[in-house]
Parts: structure tokens; sequence; C-alpha cells
């Protein structure tokens, strides 16, 4: 009898499985059972799922009392599938895993035998518990039109796993009679073999299976891995084994928008704090300057895929500037530094390399782009929101942080160096379509690959990590966190009154020759002004001018104290500089408490 009985449920369960698997595992609660949850009494496998008499109308020949709650569904804004309440065969699955229903809550008790799991109920990593919104999706159609509407979704007639009415249910992944790959998995989770199945991550910009989390060999060292809390069955020995799991959890997620083991930040520092990662990034980030991305949960952030750049509100994530899902290794994004052991080994300015790549934006028009083709695009997306200034919105920049006034009163970084921009005059050339328009630069090194009217530079070639390759170190390159202020990569005062050393000046000196400026090469006597402690700063805008050639922008104000205030003269209404040809000009301003009206040089 008990021999049929098995062949009924086989029946009617979908899968290959055959029913002697399923005592060797947890699923058996009988007395012969592996697993921590059994009876003492029962010696009946199947019962407590199954029965041949007066089952229930569910199939296969259901034994179980249901429960009756009513879930929380998953949601999130990057869902385009519609999780209902639980139906199906994934009903059946939570009257043990919501952890509300005994697991001897039987509609036909085992006959002869005291079912002792009368009030037992599920508990641990098993147990899901009524709140869905923390696991992935169940009981949505999934069809050719979810498929055409989510182009990252396979097509279900290739996946090679049991929909239930074109539905996915929790039997989609899990085989609950056989636990040969655990636990119940159809298919196995090394090198993301069920995750993609199904999940096609790619783009034009980017594509999953070549990204460093799917192919990276790198294992864990120097420390705790972080795999170590994860079973055996869930674990692999290299990034590329663990792939999505590295990230992702499908059941009781931290994070559950996005499936995260932990929020954000934590989930990337499990590998990047110098333990999988080649780099620390977690120390970076803990440095004075930094992308504040352990300001989280962040209720504006979202998958780098849907976020608008255009309206979002301000928040700096790790995949705000990573796309997790596409990002690899690629060499560092530095135009030229003669005592880097990189130089010469980059991407050309300003081009986005594939660190970046597969990350939304804004172009130097102020459009919004699904993927950066240069690095100043993704920078903008903060720092060149069309129509705001970055000090009126409460963007990051040196105005809001360390107070100063220009005289030009532009703080949107696109603003100060697009193409696209009106009245500009000068600026650094970050943008492939505006090469300087500076006629006089006569003091470029000419040790290093720049030419005044071609070259480009990097946002990074002057912010980012003080030991990144672009200050001459070997540690992580990007603006993850700095010593110096502005996140700068190497020294450079903001203060508009600073006592003249080399060593203040160092982010100047990278590209300009100190033995030029200090000798008035150009005409101009920056000797006189930088031995009388008034700094580059005090004249310069390193970011472009709307108001003169050669950068100047003048400060006319900061909170750094003292007699820094650049002022106008009689019969002006503002501080001035006048370009009369090369190498002369006029200033017609009060500074450093004299009066040029006007001073020629």
């Amino acid at each position: 009898m008990r021999r049929l009985f098995f062949i009924l449920v086989l029946l009617f369960w979908s899968g290959p499985a055959l029913a002697s698997d399923i005592q060797n595992t947890v699923h058996n609660l009988s007395s012969s059972g592996p697993g921590p949850f059994k009876s003492l009494t029962v010696d009946q496998v199947c019962v407590f799922c199954h029965t041949p008499h007066n089952a229930s109308p569910l199939a296969p020949l259901w034994n179980r009392q249901m429960s009756g709650q009513v879930y929380l569904e998953y949601d999130s804004t990057t869902l385009d599938a519609s999780p209902g309440q639980p139906t199906g065969q994934s009903r059946l699955c939570l009257a043990c895993h919501d952890g509300t229903v005994a697991l001897g809550a039987l509609l036909n008790q085992p006959s002869g035998q005291t079912n002792d799991l009368l009030s037992t109920l599920l508990t641990g990593r098993g147990n899901l518990g009524t709140d869905l919104g923390d696991d992935h999706p169940i009981s949505f159609l999934y069809d050719g039109g979810l498929a055409v509407k989510d182009q990252q979704l396979a097509h279900p007639a290739g996946i090679g796993l049991p929909l239930e009415n074109n539905e996915l249910q929790c039997t989609t992944c899990h085989e609950p009679h056989d636990n040969s790959l655990a636990p119940f998995l159809r298919k196995s989770t090394m090198n993301s073999q069920l995750c993609v199945t199904c999940h096609q991550k790619a783009d034009g910009a980017w594509n999953w299976s070549g990204s460093s989390h799917a192919t990276s060999s790198a294992t864990a060292s120097g420390g705790s891995s972080p795999w170590d809390n994860r079973k055996p069955e869930w674990r692999g020995g290299t990034v590329a084994q663990n792939g999505c799991l590295n990230c992702h959890t499908p059941h009781n997620a931290a994070t559950p928008s996005w499936l995260l083991k932990s929020q954000e930040e934590a989930t990337c520092y499990a590998c990047h704090n110098g333990t999988v990662a080649a780099t620390n990034i977690q120390s970076e980030a803990a440095k004075p300057y930094r992308h504040p991305v352990e300001t989280t949960p962040n209720p504006d952030h979202d998958s780098p895929l849907v976020e608008t750049p255009l309206t979002m509100n301000l928040h700096a994530e790790c995949s705000d500037c990573h796309n997790p899902h596409g990002a690899k290794s690629a060499l560092p994004m530095i135009s030229f530094n003669p005592a880097s052991p990189m130089n010469g080994q980059h991407t050309t300015p300003p081009a986005a390399n594939a660190v970046i790549a597969g990350v939304p934006g804004i172009d130097s028009s102020g459009a919004a782009k699904a993927n950066i083709d240069n690095q100043y695009e993704l920078c903008f997306k903060c720092h060149g929101v069309p129509g705001k200034s970055a000090c009126g919105t409460g963007r990051c920049s040196t105005a809001t942080s360390f107070s100063m006034v220009r005289a030009d009163g532009e703080y949107n970084i696109r603003e100060k160096v697009s193409s696209s921009s009106p009245g500009l005059v000068s600026y650094h050339p970050i943008d492939i379509n505006n090469p300087s328009n500076n006629s006089e630069v006569p003091s470029l090194r000419s040790d290093i690959p720049l030419n005044r009217s071609t070259s480009r530079i990097y946002c990074t070639d002057c912010h980012s990590s003080n030991t990144a390759s672009a200050a001459g170190g070997t540690g992580p390159d990007g603006p993850h966190g700095s010593t110096n202020p502005a996140m700068l990569t190497q020294r450079y005062s903001l203060n508009p009154t600073t006592p003249y050393s080399s060593s203040n000046y160092q982010l100047c000196y990278k590209c300009h020759s100190e033995s030029n400026i200090r000798s008035d090469a150009s005409g101009v006597p920056h000797k006189k002004h930088l031995d009388k402690n008034i700094s580059c700063s005090a004249c310069h805008d390193p970011h472009g001018s709307k108001k003169s050639e050669h950068l100047i922008n003048f400060m006319v104000s900061s909170n750094f104290g003292g007699n820094n205030d650049i002022t106008p003269v009689s019969g002006e209404s503002e501080p001035r500089w006048q370009d009369d040809g090369l190498y002369k000009g006029r200033c017609f301003l009060v500074c450093h408490g004299e009066t040029h009206n006007p001073e020629t040089y």
C-alpha cells in the first residue's frame, strides 16, 4: 500500500525525482529523517505532505492544513512582473515554510500512531515568515510578454525549468523530493548557473558573462572569508563560483528590493575590504573627504538601469558609479603622471573604462544617457544637473563645502566645462567635444604628453584617492576617498591666503611647470603673488570661468578667514580681469589690501 502511495504522489508532483530520494532529506519528517525537525513517533515518510484517501482538493493528494495568512508580496521599482498572493504549489510550500502552521497539522493523521509534531513550527533559515518582500518573487505570470517587457529575462520556452500554468512558483527552482543539489535545487548555483537560466544580464555597454563578478578567480585571503557564514551547499571558493550569490540571496534578504545580503556598501565591502578584491575600498571610504556611500538606506536610490539622473535626489552609492553586473577590471583612467608606475598605461581621456561601464549619466548638453561613454558624464549625474547649480540644490561642490563665492556665480560643474554652456570663456578640457580654447598656456610641462589645443584630461586626474596612480601611488583609483580636501588626489590649497610652498600646489605642478610659474615666464607676476601668500585659488577657478580667460574667476569671499576678499574698485561693478593680448592684461580690483585700478601686466 505504501509503495502504491509513493507512485500516486509521483504521478501528480512535477520533476523526475524518485520517492526514495526524499528519505535522506530534511523533508523527511518521520522518525527516520536526518534533519533537526522530525517526529519521534511517526515512521511514515510521506504522510506529512500526502495522503492516498480523503486528500485536500489541492494536488498532489495534499494532506496538510493550509495557512490562512495574507502575505506581504515582493516589490521593487525594477520589477516588470506582477507577483500576487501565493498560488499553486507555492501555497503548498508555505504550509510549512511561513512558520505559522505546525509541522504536524495534517488533514489525515497517521493511522495508529501519535503525531508529536502538532505544535512544532518550522524555525531557522527555512522559515520565510509571512513577509515575502525579502524573497525572490513567486506566483507571477512568466510568459513571452514578460520577456519582451524585461529584456534581461530569458524567454520561458528556453529556460528548461518547470512553470505551473505559466507562473513561476517555488517549484520552478526547487525540487522538494530531491536534495542532490542542496537546498532542493533543480540547478546548481555554482558560477550562477541557476540564476542566469532566467536572468540574462546584458546591455550594449556591458555583459554579465564578461564581468569581474562572473569571471574572477580571486579567493579570500588575509582574514575571514565573506563566504564563511554561508551553508556549504551554497559556498564556492572564488568570486566566479559564488557569482550572483556574492551579493544576492534569494530568501530573507537584508535589502529587500534588490535581495542583497546586507546594505549596499556593506555588501560591496564584504569583498572590497582587501580580503578578496585586490584593493581596500572600505578604507578609502573612511577617509575625511569621500563620497558618502555610508548614508544608507537611501529611499531615492534605485537600480542603475532605471534611476533617472535628471530627477533623482542627492545620494551616492557604490552602484551609482559602478554597474555590479557589468563592471570589470580595466586600465586606470589617468592622462599622465611621470611619477606613476602606470604612466602610459591607461584609457584615452575622457573615455570611460570598463570599471564604470553600463552606468547612466548626463552628457555635456545636459541630456540623460542610459550608458555613459565618457567619464565626465558620470560625474555630471550629480555635479551637472541642467538648470541647477551644485550650490543651489545641495549637490556637493567646493563652493558648498568651503563657502567659496566666485565672481561668475556658477557652481554647476557641467556648465563650467561644457561646450554647450553659454558664456563659457575658459575651462580645463575634460569634455570630448570641447578642446581647450586657451591660446596661451606657456606653463605646461615639457616632459608630459599634453597639448593645449588637443589634449583632454579626466576628472580623476585631479579628484581621486591620495594614494591612487594619479598621485603616483599604488592604491585604488577613483574618487572613493582622500585625505585632501575636495577629494583631490594631491595637495592643492583652497585657502586664498596660503603661504607658498611647492607641497601646497602639488596638484598644479602635476601639469604645470613650477620653474616657469616662479620665473614669471608668462609675463604675469605669479611669483610676486605667491610670495605675498596669494594662492592660485584666489584668482583661478580650476574647473572653468564664465568671466575671463586663463581660468581667472576671482574668489570674492570664502570662510577661510583673514583679509581674503577680492572686491571691485570704484567705477566697477565687480572685480575684473581684462585680457590685452599675448601675455598681457590688466586687473581692476582690490586684493590683499592693495588697489589695482588698473594693475597692468
